[in-house]
């Protein structure tokens, strides 16, 4: 079956390709300049505050999920079917039966209990489990966010993220928007990871997701996750399909990282050193001065991490991370780098970092735009987490 899955990949690598360059002949540049809105937004509209779950680790993990997902059952799969029927049909039909046929096994290889708990899900929502484990690896192919860790005049850190999905897949033209991003909308909660009764630790996720795509463990550490894009971006995957199994999917290693990892020194650790299928951006914030990187990882390592410690030094206070190397200049069609940081340098400063003045970024277009399902602040030292749903209206910055 492996034969099949480099031409499947590669012809779901060119359909994304060609939908890029199609979207940026259509888009609007940016602007480098901060769009920040007069007056405060925060805090947001009481409606916006996305629920609160608790998951209990103590439970199997096929039943630990069933709470969640079961009464959003018709919109995860609504909103899966959205994703796989957007596919060109070729495409559809030869990736999606490889993926039924081998489901039981891709997920018996998952690292445990993440496979359990996706068979879990299954069951509880009748959903095919192929369907669910290719919902489970999307991220790994495709995302677009915003995340920030930044200092204030005290030492406090902050970490804020704006979580952007849907891009390519079905542009509504009657209603303006990414079809899969209003989908997603529904399937938000934060969950409060617990075990004998003792918190864990905190995430915002989709239901029937099970990777960690945003959380903070109190006196710890946070981390958020943002999609990146290179010329490895399916290798790693083909290799773990043809049963290579040494490398490790994005998400699953950043919730083990939460699960296992005490401080923000050995979730570095975890973080800068596991082997990954793939690339991506990790950003880390701690509880002390200084604590905050941006990981650009490739499958075996990290390249030039980007520590808040040497930005201090070099007279900044925060550390800031698209879809782009930060040492690259962000591309013309999607650039959300500068105007984010016109924000935090001319509008915010040290002595003004918290809650309001990152939400306020984050709610400044282009960052936030059309494919903005979220934004989700963290301050690990007092434990304190808030979550929003984001919703930008047209007229507004299609990513």
């Amino acid at each position: 079956w492996t034969d099949v899955v480099t031409p499947v990949l590669a012809m779901l690598r060119a359909f994304v390709a060609i939908a890029l360059v199609a979207l940026a002949a259509a888009a609007t540049v940016s602007e480098d300049k901060c769009r920040m809105p007069a007056q405060s937004l925060y805090p947001p509209a009481a409606n916006r505050t996305i629920r609160w779950v608790t998951i209990d680790m103590d439970k199997a993990p096929q039943d630990r999920w069933t709470d969640v997902v079961t009464p959003l059952s018709k919109q995860i799969a609504a909103m899966i079917d959205n994703v796989v029927d957007l596919l060109p049909e070729k495409l559809r039909t030869e990736l999606m039966g490889l993926i039924d046929k081998h489901a039981e096994n891709i997920c018996s290889f998952f690292p445990q209990p993440y496979g359990d708990e996706i068979v879990g899900i299954s069951r509880a929502t009748g959903i095919d489990l192929g369907l669910l484990v290719l919902y489970n690896i999307a991220y790994e192919l495709e995302g677009v966010c915003t995340s920030i860790v930044a200092q204030d005049e005290n030492g406090e850190i902050y970490h804020a993220r704006n979580l952007d999905f849907g891009l390519f897949f079905g542009w509504d033209k009657a209603n303006v928007t990414w079809r899969t991003t209003e989908l997603l909308r529904p399937l938000l909660f934060n969950a409060i990871f617990t075990s004998k009764g003792q918190e864990l630790y905190r995430t915002t996720a989709y239901a029937g997701y099970v990777g960690l795509l945003t959380g903070m463990k109190k006196g710890g550490f946070s981390i958020t996750v943002d999609t990146r894009f290179d010329n490895n971006l399916d290798r790693g995957l083909i290799q773990w399909l043809r049963g290579n199994h040494s490398g490790h999917f994005l998400t699953f290693t950043t919730r083990h990282a939460m699960e296992t990892a005490a401080n923000y020194d050995e979730a570095l650790t975890i973080l800068n050193n596991t082997q990954l299928i793939g690339p991506g951006y990790i950003i880390l914030g701690g509880t002390s001065a200084g604590q905050g990187v941006v990981l650009t990882r490739a499958e075996e390592k990290s390249i030039r991490p980007n520590f808040l410690s040497a930005r201090i030094q070099n007279g900044s206070f925060y550390v800031l991370e698209t879809n782009y190397d930060w040492w690259v200049k962000p591309p013309f069609f999607d650039n959300r780098r500068d105007p984010a940081e016109a924000c935090l340098n001319t509008r915010v400063g040290a002595k003004n970092v918290g809650f309001p003045s990152l939400f306020n970024v984050l709610s400044s277009r282009p960052n936030l735009n059309l494919l903005t399902t979220y934004t989700t602040l963290m301050h690990v030292a007092t434990g304190t987490m808030e979550a929003y749903t984001q919703d930008c209206q047209w007229p507004c910055p299609p990513w």
